[in-house]
């Protein structure tokens, strides 16, 4: 399947402080994905007396939780690259812009348990300290 040309066709918010809901569509206004986007607001913007002297400038993202989607191995990254384009247009505001989004999915199942996988999972070793 191919994700080119995905748009934004609903935003709802949730019970969730800062969570929405998005329904993402196809060119041919077909639903092809489900997802929760949560801003992650940088500290510069949030009111100066709730952030400690010390904290890091962050550019702002979003966090994109798939709920629902057709994907697969072979299209995962058409996909991640048509949402984030039109998450990051819809999103993005006068006073800023989210750099990037963050995706997750409900399982790392999704792609072990695929009977063609050449590659073996690796496990990540934390570096000594």
């Amino acid at each position: 399947m191919n994700y080119n040309g995905l748009k934004v066709a609903r935003v709802q918010r949730t019970l969730f402080e800062n969570v929405f809901k998005c329904h993402l569509v196809d060119e041919n206004n077909e639903p092809r994905a489900i997802v929760r986007v949560v801003p992650a607001i940088p500290t510069k913007m949030i009111d100066p007396s709730r952030v400690p002297e010390d904290a890091p400038d962050e550019a702002p993202f979003l966090l994109v939780i798939v709920d629902d989607a057709d994907i697969n191995k072979d299209n995962v990254i058409s996909f991640e690259e048509s949402a984030t384009y039109a998450l990051l247009n819809r999103f993005s505001r006068e006073d800023f812009d989210f750099q990037h989004c963050q995706f997750y999915y409900p399982s790392p199942a999704f792609y072990f348990d695929q009977p063609d996988m050449e590659v073996e999972p690796q496990m990540f070793e934390p570096p000594m300290m």
